[in-house]
């Protein structure tokens, strides 16, 4: 053993063996979420930095066999020492604990031993890691080999558009938002009055569709029907044996048709996104985003002594709420920016308002996780309502005032969460709870489905008006770029659970879609 262990004693590849390990056992769970896309850039970056460790330990010891040693010591405090306090004594001592394993850490190093005792210890870590490792990486690979041979190809469940761009054709303004009630819901369940705000849409050349209802009732669902302009029947006719699988879903919001069409028709195509994986980077010629951590470098980034300290001393990438905050107020303003740009344009902004966590007060400040707890569910969903209605006005001022005329979809993509499904709404990333849809109540459905929906033609209210919003495309092209083909049928649909992502069960009548009110 200790022959074998010299062998491979002065490969200093603990910390990045360690760092390999974390970084896939981290995604592992989170396969059916997370693409090899968006997984790998993370990956390659830990990866990089733990090598970079081990270079840094290296100038400082000379030593190779006590570099693999100290960096992998250094390695497991980074990368466990948060998870391990947190499960042993809890959040309220995390400080305390990584302290005391960090002196322990410390205390460690310093006796590290010397010379042949060195390359005989480094060569038995790097021997029980390795296998580690090795075992991990194969069995990553497998997963995702097996999910990958299931995901079908993006294009094969949407077909192309139709159209032509002309020398007159518009730009195409798409702006929406997560989880905007619909007037209704606002009136029934926040007690507020979004009327004077829908007055001002029309008031601007709007066309706003009263009664309206998203297509589905998660965000994954909506956006990729919406941006592809087609129901998810062939997508679910492909998945319908890998039922937890949402990364083909995610993959038809981020590669859509509606931004290839523009592209290929010599528009300069435009995305503003935000911190949620899928919207976080889509094809498009520029990209807008503010302190935007792929989703996997967030989790690993939460679980560290790094991270921990970031949230503590609210540094950026470290003060999640601060973030959130700037990102949208900042996008509006880009957004109002490019609206000047007399170059044909393509804009998809997606913004998470009025989606929680709350972070935005009526007049744009940007509120504490102590002011959001103190005040109540209602009045923080309402300030962020207030909030999106004045810039939102604002951003159509700035495109209407600009050199190009415009198509302008104000829209959401589904309501916010009804009572008692709302889960945690002051923490980002997490979900709320799990919920057996088609055991869902008329009144609750409705407020889940139930949307905004408001559209601008060039110069004036549309002339053909999408009725949900997997017509949004259709109707535009229909209208502005001389497409032939018969606009999708609008049709309303609930996914069964969180377990069966693709069975589809038909919801119209529930919403009261075909029945007098």
């Amino acid at each position: 053993m200790d022959d074998l262990a010299k062998r491979v004693g002065g490969y200093p590849a603990a910390g990045i063996l360690i760092a390999l390990i974390v970084v896939l056992t981290l995604w592992q769970p989170n396969m059916n979420r997370l693409g090899y896309e968006h997984a790998l850039p993370t990956i390659g970056f830990v990866l990089a930095a733990a090598a970079l460790l081990s270079a840094l330990v290296y100038l400082l010891v000379r030593d190779r066999a006590r570099t693999g040693i100290l960096a992998g010591l250094f390695a497991a405090l980074i990368f466990y020492s948060v998870p391990i306090v947190q499960t042993i004594a809890g959040s309220r001592y995390v400080l305390a604990g990584v302290g005391l394993l960090l002196l322990v850490t410390i205390l460690l190093a310093r006796r590290v031993p010397k010379g042949e005792r060195a390359v005989t210890t480094n060569g038995k870590l790097n021997l029980l890691l390795m296998p580690m490792a090795l075992a991990i990486a194969a069995l990553t690979v497998w997963q995702q080999w097996n999910l990958e041979r299931a995901r079908p190809e993006n294009r094969s469940s949407f077909p192309a558009f139709d159209g032509k761009a002309r020398p007159g054709s518009p730009d195409v303004w798409h702006i929406l938002f997560d989880r905007y009630a619909s007037t209704d819901t606002l009136a029934r369940r926040y007690a507020f009055d979004n009327r004077p705000f829908l007055e001002e849409l029309r008031k601007r050349g709007f066309t706003v569709a009263e009664g309206q209802f998203s297509n589905y009732q998660r965000t994954g669902h909506s956006v990729a029907a919406t941006m592809n302009g087609e129901s998810l029947d062939r997508l679910a006719a492909a998945m319908k044996d890998r039922q937890t699988d949402w990364v083909p879903i995610y993959r038809a919001i981020a590669d859509n048709r509606a931004s290839e069409f523009f592209g290929a028709q010599g528009y300069r195509t435009i995305f503003a996104g935000d911190w949620w994986s899928p919207t976080q980077r889509m094809q498009a010629d520029r990209t807008i985003n503010y302190r935007a951590v792929p989703e996997l470098g967030r989790k690993l980034l939460e679980q560290t002594p790094i991270g921990l300290g970031l949230r503590q001393l609210r540094f950026p990438y470290g003060d999640d709420r601060s973030d959130q905050c700037r990102r949208e107020k900042m996008k509006f303003s880009d957004l109002e920016q490019i609206a000047r740009d007399g170059s044909r344009k393509y804009v998809f902004a997606h913004f998470l308002v009025p989606h929680p966590p709350f972070v935005l007060a009526a007049d744009g400040t940007c509120r504490s996780l102590e002011d959001a707890r103190r005040s109540s569910r209602r009045d923080n969903y309402v300030a962020q309502v207030e909030f999106v209605n004045a810039r939102v006005l604002r951003l159509i001022d700035a495109i209407a005032s600009g050199p190009r005329p415009a198509v302008i979809v104000i829209h959401s993509d589904e309501g916010p969460w009804p009572e008692p499904y709302v889960g945690n709404e002051h923490s980002f990333g997490g979900d709320p709870v799990s919920v057996e849809w088609t055991k869902v109540d008329r009144g609750r459905l409705r407020e889940k489905m139930g949307i905004l929906l408001a559209v601008r033609g060039p110069a004036g209210p549309p002339k053909v008006m999408p009725a949900s919003p997997v017509q949004i495309y259709p109707a535009i092209l229909t209208e502005n770029f001389g497409n032939r083909r018969p606009i999708t049928p609008s049709r309303h649909h609930v996914f069964e659970s969180d377990g069966r992502l693709y069975t589809f069960h038909d919801v119209e009548s529930t919403l009261g879609l075909n029945q007098a009110e």
